[in-house]
């Protein structure tokens, strides 16, 4: 008998930024990067960069948590505010969000993926 996943909320944030601006926009975001990747719902936090698009990026963040939380706590924390007054003048598009729940199923990890990587649950 198969042992039920949890409901994972997914985020794929995509972002179209000016090629110029890469580094401004990196700059604007990296202290979000942590503080998402700090809080106790956010299971997975990580950045993706297009090569083929410069400027294309896509943000993949795994939460504990609905997306109804997600919307009414979540993107209401203070330091968003400060990061769309930085990151928007970057932009060459409006970003998208997509949600998806986790099904579970066909999940595996490679400990080759995580290295290099920060593990929340260790001091």
């Amino acid at each position: 008998m198969a042992v039920p996943h949890p409901k994972y909320l997914t985020l794929f944030v995509t972002f179209h930024i000016k090629p110029h601006l890469v580094e401004d926009w990196k700059t604007a975001h990296r202290p979000v990067w942590d503080a998402c990747a700090a809080e106790p719902e956010c299971i997975l936090f990580d950045v993706f960069e297009d090569p083929s698009h410069v400027g294309r990026f896509r943000l993949v963040e795994v939460w504990s948590k609905d997306r109804t939380w997600f919307e009414a706590e979540q993107l209401t924390k203070p330091y968003y505010e400060s990061l769309w007054i930085k990151s928007r003048p970057t932009w060459a598009k409006e970003f998208e969000i997509e949600y998806f729940e986790r099904l579970g199923e066909g999940a595996s990890l490679k400990q080759d993926y995580v290295n290099g990587a920060r593990k929340k649950d260790e001091t």
